[in-house]
């Protein structure tokens, strides 16, 4: 009797310890939006122009910024720029995802009244001033399928490992170029209320902490494993006492 009281302990102490240990998991987490320093819109090619892949110079709209693709004629992609010298985050945090958030304003513009296919965003280091150069700079990072979309719909391009690599290499603005993959034209919203922003999720990865089940699992095994060994050794010596 005194076993099944000494197992029926073991198991609830082993129960016990395992959801005390599962309710102590905490993920702590921030989420930061971020300001562009400027949006601008910077041409490629057009009327007295060269179409030639390199930006012409910058056009100024006021309530919108265009993304348009005329193919072997007119480019117009818009450029935004964010001030991360100041991004600061403890030693033991992490970037976990960052998002670049748009907004339609309109679609179609000029010759064509419908969106492209898709969008696509480039990667770039900026120096917080608006430079044609800008236009073909910088690498591919992600797309949006953006066919369908209408004015107010939301725009979502994850930019995470590149924004990573900027804060790690401790550079002051990160850079980003928006332009359309494929003929077709839409407004993105530029007004101070709907600028494209950077949505940065953070966490903190001090004290990776295992999940409940495994915990869990852990504890019944190190306790059943303990209750084996003690019930082996008091086979044995009463083995030894017999004899």
């Amino acid at each position: 009797m005194n076993t099944l009281y000494r197992k029926v302990a073991v198991a609830s102490v082993c129960t016990a310890l395992g959801f005390v240990l599962g309710a102590n998991e905490e993920v702590k987490a921030a989420t930061f939006t971020l300001a562009p320093t400027f949006t601008s819109v910077v041409r490629d090619g057009g009327t007295g122009a060269i179409y030639d892949g390199r930006g012409e110079d910058k056009i100024v709209f006021e309530l919108f910024d265009v993304v348009y693709n005329e193919p072997n004629f007119l480019e117009l992609a818009e450029l935004a720029e964010f001030n991360i010298g100041n991004f600061f985050m403890s030693p033991n945090t992490f970037i976990k995802n960052v998002i670049f958030q748009a907004e339609i304003h309109t679609v179609g513009f000029a010759f064509f009244r419908q969106n492209p296919s898709s969008l696509g965003i480039f990667g770039y280091v900026g120096n917080g001033t608006v430079d044609a150069s800008d236009f073909e700079a910088g690498v591919f990072l992600s797309s949006v399928d953006v066919s369908s979309l209408r004015a107010g719909d939301i725009l979502n391009f994850e930019v995470t490992s590149f924004f990573n690599q900027r804060v790690s290499n401790g550079d002051a603005f990160a850079g980003f170029g928006i332009r359309a993959l494929s003929p077709g034209g839409l407004t993105i919203a530029n007004d101070p209320p709907r600028k494209p922003r950077l949505i940065v999720e953070t966490a903190d990865g001090a004290e990776p902490v295992p999940e409940p089940t495994t915990i869990f699992g852990s504890a019944i095994g190190l306790c059943l494993g303990g209750w084996l060994k003690r019930k082996k050794l008091s086979q044995h010596n009463r083995i030894a006492l017999q004899r």
